[in-house]
């Protein structure tokens, strides 16, 4: 090399370098993609029913999910010694299932019979599992709540013979001359409770609950009751609170006067935690007879529920 003379640097970048630089930037990815997956995989509680869990570390407190996270076969559900007396006849009590999207969720049943009278009978029962969406409602408070709600729009007394006062909203019963086809208290499902629960097969409630929209007949509705009509026989058989069924409960009676046929129907509905049942029992006549006596549909209806009880909470 000449004395004096600079050797020449070159202005072309160094093929040395590249790859240290592509690693750090890969490593940055890489540390931006692990930090985004670890962001949205942080669990927010939510279980199979979409109900949210506590969240750590938060403020926020959710309230428990309910007590039954299924429900029984309702076919199978009423004995079937029961049945033959409810509607007797029948080649094949197997009965018939509504068909519901959600087994989990809602269930129903129903047999009928015609004699060669022309009296027929029918017997159908909803079951309704409710689900709260509101993370600071339970299921068995809105469960709880649906049912009041159906007993208020059936104008159930808040009083239980030769009882308190309950938390339903006391009404005055009038006597009815239909059978009964207006929407139970909630929008008229199997139940209500979206929710709300309740129950064709059962009936939903407006409050917003989880519960689905019934598939059954509008004989599950409950509407007026006939607690003034002279059939019943006896004020203990009048619309009521009833008690030894499940948490809470009402019997439900609507008969439908002489003109083209008679017929009478009970509905008797209760809650046991976040499940809410309901059975309607139906007897009609073509003539002109008076209405079928209420003690022995009742009595009918209070057995399928006791059935029903007992398959619930297994």
């Amino acid at each position: 090399m000449t004395k004096g003379v600079r050797p020449v640097r070159s202005t072309l970048p160094s093929t040395r370098r590249l790859p240290l630089a592509a690693g750090a930037v890969l490593t940055a990815v890489a540390v931006a993609t692990l930090g985004a997956c670890t962001g949205s995989g942080s669990s927010d509680g939510a279980d199979g029913d979409g109900k949210t869990g506590p969240v750590t570390g938060g403020s926020v407190s959710s309230a428990p999910p309910g007590k039954y996270r299924t429900l029984p076969q309702p076919c199978t559900s009423v004995d079937t010694d029961s049945l033959k007396k409810l509607v007797p006849g029948l080649q094949d009590y197997s009965g018939a299932e509504s068909l519901t999207y959600d087994t989990d969720r809602l269930v129903g049943c129903s047999w009928k019979v015609k004699a060669a009278d022309g009296t027929s009978r029918s017997l159908s029962l909803t079951l309704v599992r409710v689900v709260s969406y509101d993370p600071s409602v339970s299921d068995e408070a809105q469960a709880s709540s649906d049912f009041d709600k159906r007993a208020q729009a059936a104008s159930i007394p808040s009083t239980p013979p030769g009882g308190s006062p309950s938390t339903t909203s006391p009404t005055t019963p009038t006597t009815s001359s239909s059978t009964g086809t207006a929407n139970s208290g909630s929008n008229g499902s199997a139940g209500t409770s979206g929710s709300s629960a309740t129950s064709g097969a059962g009936g939903n409630s407006s409050s917003g609950s989880g519960t689905p929209s019934s598939t059954g007949s509008s004989n599950d509705a409950i509407g007026s009751n006939a607690a003034n009509d002279a059939n019943t026989g006896s004020p203990d058989l009048a619309p009521r609170l009833l008690s030894g069924v499940g948490n809470a409960a009402f019997i439900n009676d609507v008969a439908k006067k002489p003109g083209k046929g008679s017929s009478r129907t009970v509905t008797l509905v209760f809650r046991t935690a976040n499940v809410l049942a309901t059975v309607t029992y139906t007897q009609s006549s073509p003539t002109d007879a008076q209405p079928p006596k209420s003690a022995d549909l009742q009595k009918g209806a209070e057995k399928v529920a006791s059935d029903l009880q007992h398959k619930v909470e297994g």
